[in-house]
């Protein structure tokens, strides 16, 4: 038996796993023509590297800081809370100013508040009020010194007594005479100058017989069988004027002194004519029986 020599070459490495079985070689084998190795694929995979993973490095658990999702929540938070403390600052930096402002404005107000009174102050001592003088507006008082009839100033005015209101001299004179034109239309037969000597004879008797004057009786018939007289009455009221008016001196002296202040003039009387009565309303009311 022919004696077998071992391989001392090395396996290679295969691709596929290696088996246990090993090839022998005989003289025989050697005899027979040697054809040229093919070369063997090699594995194109890179070769395992038996070295052990490196571990990452930890720091000590002390220094380890853990976030949770809390703080997160905290930081996202913070961000609004930021800028709602910007904005009241801002808020109040603008009402600082505008306190400021204010404080100025009062003071100044404050300033010619003070200064107004020293003058006012100033303007009362110069302008003493004079006790002994009276301010009076005219307008006011025009009403009460106008004529109710004519709306002029009563430069001569007269009071009915029986009522008391006041006109002008020629305003009622005109009244009366109007009433009394109507009364001779009506009464064609009564004569007014005729009825005046008729009273005047009357007046004249009993002045000369005083003890006719102390007989009431006698002077009510002496009365009744005189003529029929005008009836004369108020214009503003129609209160029936049963006397003559009277002369309003006091009134009279105050539309003139009143019209001088304002300026004006008092219209001059009107020259009395020859023969006319004495008293402007002896041609309406005839004496009365003394």
């Amino acid at each position: 038996m022919p004696a077998t020599r071992s391989s001392s070459m090395q396996p290679r490495p295969q691709p596929f796993p290696s088996s246990d079985k090993h090839i022998s070689l005989t003289d025989s084998d050697s005899d027979l023509p040697r054809s040229p190795l093919r070369p063997m694929r090699q594995n194109s995979a890179k070769p395992r590297s038996t070295a052990r993973p490196k571990k990452p490095f930890l720091p000590p658990p002390e220094e380890i800081i853990e976030i949770s999702s809390d703080e997160d929540e905290e930081t996202r938070s913070t961000v609004p809370q930021a800028h709602v403390v910007a904005d009241f600052r801002r808020q109040i930096s603008k009402l600082r100013e505008e306190n400021v402002k204010c404080k100025r404005d009062l003071e100044r107000a404050s300033k010619q508040l003070k200064e107004l009174k020293e003058e006012n102050q100033t303007l009362q001592a110069l302008h003493k009020p004079d006790k002994a003088t009276i301010s009076l507006d005219v307008e006011q008082l025009s009403d009460h010194l106008d004529c109710e009839i004519c709306t002029s100033r009563m430069w001569t005015p007269y009071i009915l007594p029986d009522c008391g209101h006041t006109f002008c001299q020629s305003c009622l004179q005109d009244w009366f005479g109007t009433v009394q034109a109507k009364f001779l239309t009506d009464h064609p037969q009564n004569d007014p100058q005729r009825n005046a000597a008729t009273l005047g004879h009357l007046n004249l008797f009993i002045a000369q017989n005083p003890q006719v004057a102390l007989r009431p009786d006698l002077l009510n018939m002496i009365s009744r069988s005189l003529p029929p007289q005008p009836k004369y009455t108020c214009p503003t009221c129609r209160e029936l004027v049963r006397s003559r008016p009277t002369e309003a001196f006091a009134l009279k002296a105050i539309v003139r002194t009143i019209a001088t202040a304002a300026g004006e003039t008092s219209p001059q009387k009107p020259a009395r004519s020859i023969g006319a009565a004495s008293n402007p309303w002896d041609g309406f009311f005839p004496r009365n029986l003394t």
